[in-house]
């Protein structure tokens, strides 16, 4: 079904969560080590091994020249694969994909609920092989469009693997990886990565940046879109997101938001309270840039594509015009994260359960 739906939670679970109070903390945040992770199999909670799996990717300079083919440097990333045990016949699989901070617990025991369902998980890490940490307080590291395939390069390489469904994949991610794994299903990209009709099926992006958008509003055909969004997060604006998935509405792509109140960015961090992350760089007032589906940028003033308008150009604008901050704050109060992976397992074992 076609469907869009800007979910809110009930007034009783606000005021519980107004009533938690506001102390924050500044405390490390729990992290996979990236060097253990490429050497060292993980085992999930539910006792599953990973397999260590390696692939490569690239670097392209941003989604025009990712649809062109001018894909820059190749990169290889490194990955675990995990499939549900006593599986039979080959495996719907959810590749996962972490934000800025890179790979934590919180992936783990999202890869553990999802293979506990009877579905396959690569966890990839974008970071380690391009020699980054982070990109916490410098996004410009690597773009956004690099993101965004490196989860249709995953797909690639698991549709080489017998034990996976190649027909049944999604594709899972917060913060940076939500982006990265939305903009994966957007059709103009998925359409000239993939092919036309083998994209993605299904997607969960959580609280993503929703800055960067195809004025088309497409998904791949035959996807599915969740995102999941806090109304207190201060690192993404969560009102482009709610524009995206009207436009995508509209467009009768199937699609579905839900806004959860109270919530932080990062609110699916079990264990992980209020904490400030000063070295952050966000943008929650910057307006929203549109692209066509070749690419191409929209000119602000005009309202109309433009080849001129360059990345540089934006983000000098962004420097500019004072839409730049630093400072926000994360983590996850009450059953926050755990309303969060369920309804990601939900929505992704529904619309991967059929062949």
């Amino acid at each position: 079904m076609l469907r869009s739906k800007i979910a809110y939670r009930t007034a009783l679970a606000l005021l519980s969560v107004l009533a938690a109070g506001t102390a924050s903390a500044q405390t490390p945040l729990p992290k996979v080590d990236s060097s253990e992770f490429a050497t060292t199999p993980l085992v999930l909670p539910n006792g599953l091994r990973g397999e260590l799996v390696k692939f490569d990717s690239a670097n392209p300079a941003d989604y025009g020249p990712l649809m062109k083919g001018e894909m820059g440097k190749t990169v290889t990333l490194t990955a675990q694969l995990f499939l549900p045990a006593n599986a039979k016949g080959p495996v719907p699989t959810v590749i996962e994909t972490p934000g800025s901070g890179n790979l934590g617990p919180h992936h783990i025991a999202h890869a553990a609920a999802l293979t506990s369902a009877g579905l396959g998980v690569l966890i990839v890490d974008p970071f380690f092989g391009r020699g980054i940490k982070d990109t916490i307080a410098d996004q410009g590291q690597l773009t956004f469009a690099a993101s965004a395939y490196d989860v249709l390069a995953a797909a690639k390489y698991l549709r080489t693997r017998k034990e996976i469904d190649p027909a049944r994949l999604g594709a899972t991610g917060g913060s940076r990886g939500g982006t990265a794994v939305m903009m994966a299903a957007a059709a103009p990209v998925s359409d000239a990565v993939l092919g036309k009709g083998k994209g993605l099926r299904a997607v969960v992006a959580g609280y993503p940046w929703c800055g960067v958008q195809f004025r088309s509003s497409r998904l791949a055909d035959g996807a599915s879109l969740l995102i999941m969004s806090g109304d207190r997060d201060n690192w993404v604006s969560p009102q482009q997101c709610q524009d995206a998935a009207h436009a995508m509405d509209v467009a009768k792509q199937d699609v579905i938001m839900e806004l959860f109140p109270g919530a932080l960015h990062a609110f699916d961090r079990a264990g992980v309270p209020r904490t400030e992350i000063p070295a952050a760089v966000t943008s929650t007032i910057y307006p929203t840039i549109y692209m066509d589906d070749q690419g191409t940028f929209y000119n602000m003033r005009t309202g109309k594509a433009d080849p001129t308008v360059t990345a540089q150009a934006l983000t000098t604008y962004s420097v500019k015009g004072g839409f730049l901050h630093k400072g926000v704050t994360i983590g996850s109060e009450g059953d926050q994260a755990a309303e969060y992976s369920k309804g990601m397992t939900d929505f992704l074992k529904a619309k991967l359960a059929q062949p």
